[in-house]
């Protein structure tokens, strides 16, 4: 038998594309600080989502996937990593959200399908019901990913599920619980790793107006794009894999606000611009909303086969 810690460990070796590079001093000195009485217990819950953000975190890098899951913070259920299942998974989740056990933050990946509740189902409960039944018992929550902030790809131009993020979900039914959103499809490991050591150690981060850190969604790709001077001097590529500004091609830089271009990803080896592809605007809350935008626009001179 495979046992959690095991299994971890495992998942963590196999992460060999590795994201975070060296944590900011602040957040370093805090997660040094961290006390075991102080480590922050966390429910995982995963709506209309792809997992992907969930991958993204077991890409993290110093401290690794297994000492940020176990040692900095205490991951009591994920569907994904949680050993258990079946009834002993929901009794847990229930023993959290009902109130049983005391503190806990609640991480949510994915979006709540509004209209049509009972297309995401946990167990015999639909998500958002676990979601109101955690906003009276939890600390606060994590928005993971742009579906669980935003509604993403879920919430795209003619869905029939109404997806929505979480922000707006509990804003409809007038709960103040904070809400951090962390945006990107996927995130970056350092964004949440990050935010939830500071929000355990130092308390709420800054927060811009649409409820993101402003350590790192705080000016526009575009301004600290390896590419702007191309675009001031209208160098422009007109296809994939020529060199100039990515604009035409539908770089959407001058509009998302993100790090990417300057804390890059893998390791700091890359990022989507560096691999010569154009920014899709993923860290932006219209991401995918929109039939017009240059994510699903084909070119005149193309045509689906």
């Amino acid at each position: 038998m495979l046992h959690r810690r095991d299994f971890l460990k495992l998942a963590a070796t196999l992460s060999t594309a590795f994201g975070i590079g060296n944590l900011p001093e602040n957040v370093s000195a805090a997660i040094k600080k961290i006390s075991h009485n102080e480590i922050p217990k966390l429910i995982y819950l995963q709506g209309q989502s792809c997992t992907g953000c969930s991958i993204s975190l077991l890409q993290a890098e110093s401290p690794s996937p297994l000492s940020l899951i176990t040692d900095f913070s205490q991951l009591v259920f994920h569907a994904d990593l949680s050993a258990i299942s079946g009834s002993q998974a929901l009794g847990l989740i229930d023993n959290y959200v009902g109130g049983k056990e005391g503190e806990y933050i609640l991480a949510v990946e994915g979006a709540i399908p509004e209209k049509m509740p009972e297309a995401c189902m946990i167990g015999h409960k639909t998500f958002a019901q676990y979601l109101l039944e955690a906003a009276r018992t939890m600390s606060a929550a994590v928005a993971i990913g742009s579906c669980a902030c935003d509604g993403g790809i879920p919430a795209a131009e003619g869905n029939l599920t109404g997806a929505v993020g979480l922000q707006e979900f509990y804003t409809k039914r007038n709960i103040s619980k904070p809400v951090i959103n962390i945006r990107g499809c996927s995130v970056h490991p350092d964004w949440v790793w990050h935010t939830i050591v500071h929000l355990v150690k130092i308390g709420m981060p800054e927060l811009t107006p649409d409820g993101a850190p402003v350590r790192f969604y705080d000016r526009k790709l575009h301004e600290t794009c390896s590419r702007y001077h191309d675009f001031q001097q209208e160098i422009f590529a007109t296809k994939l894999g020529e060199k100039g500004c990515l604009f035409k091609l539908g770089c959407l830089g001058p509009q998302t606000v993100a790090d990417c271009s300057t804390r890059w990803w893998n390791a700091g080896k890359t990022w989507c611009v560096g691999a010569n592809a154009p920014c899709i605007g993923c860290a932006s809350p219209i991401f995918a909303r929109h039939k017009n935008q240059p994510f699903y626009r084909i070119s005149k001179k193309e045509s689906i086969a």
